[in-house]
């Protein structure tokens, strides 16, 4: 039986590239219309398309890395320029009013209008959001085993744009705000409170944007009983930041190095991201 990460998550996510050479991660989401219609998303982090909100707002395009379903059947990787500006001036792009909230979307809808049947992909929806309901409903837990899905150091597989596969924990209580400094750029520390929680995973840079999703192992402990068949993939947040730990080298100096942890945004600040295109 194949992982249902395989069979849905890996065909969900896609390599962003912003128009400053800058790689990240990104995930498709299916947002109904109507009945009869549909817009897709792709759910990102601000940084990715730019770390200042000047460059993000003069932005004009992004590359997408995907892959194409050739006619016999092979997956290949191909790259298109999507402009940011449609052209009746609007934005395709919204990005989460607060501003510690790292999280921007792009409506990418016209992307898959244009290579019809052609683009190897498959979506989410809402369905598979752990809002706090399905939290308490599966019983997701701190120590949560956990795969994120994307693009770390913008490797990818081989001539396909396939992502990488990494797993981890939970490490700290989800469903639950989470406190820390937050290093201004003028030098300055302030308390953030976040609506996120972090993984233990090795997160490392090209990683921003990935989906964090709930492992589908047989069996888990859903409050005290044990439940055996796959658990859902669930989608549990979205990476926004890699966390380093000082390293002494000597009596005075130290250096940088990846702490392993890796800080991700609650699933339910991506969809009020996507429900701003609907206001």
């Amino acid at each position: 039986m194949a992982s249902p990460i395989a069979e849905t998550w890996i065909y969900a996510t896609m390599l962003i590239e912003n128009e400053w050479g800058g790689k990240g991660t990104g995930f498709l989401v299916l947002r109904a219309i109507s009945s009869e219609s549909e817009h897709i998303f792709l759910a990102t982090n601000k940084h990715v398309l730019h770390e200042l909100p000047e460059k993000r707002q003069n932005a004009t395009k992004i590359i997408l890395h995907f892959n194409v379903r050739n006619q016999d059947g092979s997956i290949s990787g191909q790259t298109a320029e999507l402009p940011l500006i449609f052209e009746d001036g609007s934005k395709r792009w919204r990005e989460h009013p607060d501003k510690d909230v790292d999280i921007l979307c792009f409506d990418v809808t016209s992307l898959f209008v244009e290579y019809k049947q052609k683009i190897a992909h498959k979506w989410v929806d809402y369905s598979l959001f752990a809002d706090q309901t399905k939290i308490k409903e599966f019983d997701i837990t701190i120590g949560e085993e956990i795969v994120v899905i994307g693009y770390p150091l913008g490797f990818k597989q081989g001539t396909s744009n396939f992502p990488l596969l990494r797993s981890g924990i939970i490490a700290t209580r989800i469903g639950e705000t989470f406190e820390d400094e937050y290093l201004e750029p003028d030098g300055t520390k302030r308390k953030r409170v976040i609506r996120g929680f972090l993984i233990d995973g090795a997160t490392i840079p090209g990683s921003s944007g990935s989906p964090v999703v709930l492992k589908p192992t047989i069996g888990r402990f859903v409050k005290g009983d044990i439940v055996m068949g796959f658990s859902p993939p669930l989608l549990l947040g979205i990476i926004a930041e890699t966390r380093y730990a000082p390293i002494p080298i000597s009596e005075r100096d130290y250096i940088l190095s990846f702490a392993g942890l890796g800080l991700a945004f609650d699933a339910e600040t991506v969809k009020e991201t996507i429900e701003l295109f609907f206001k």
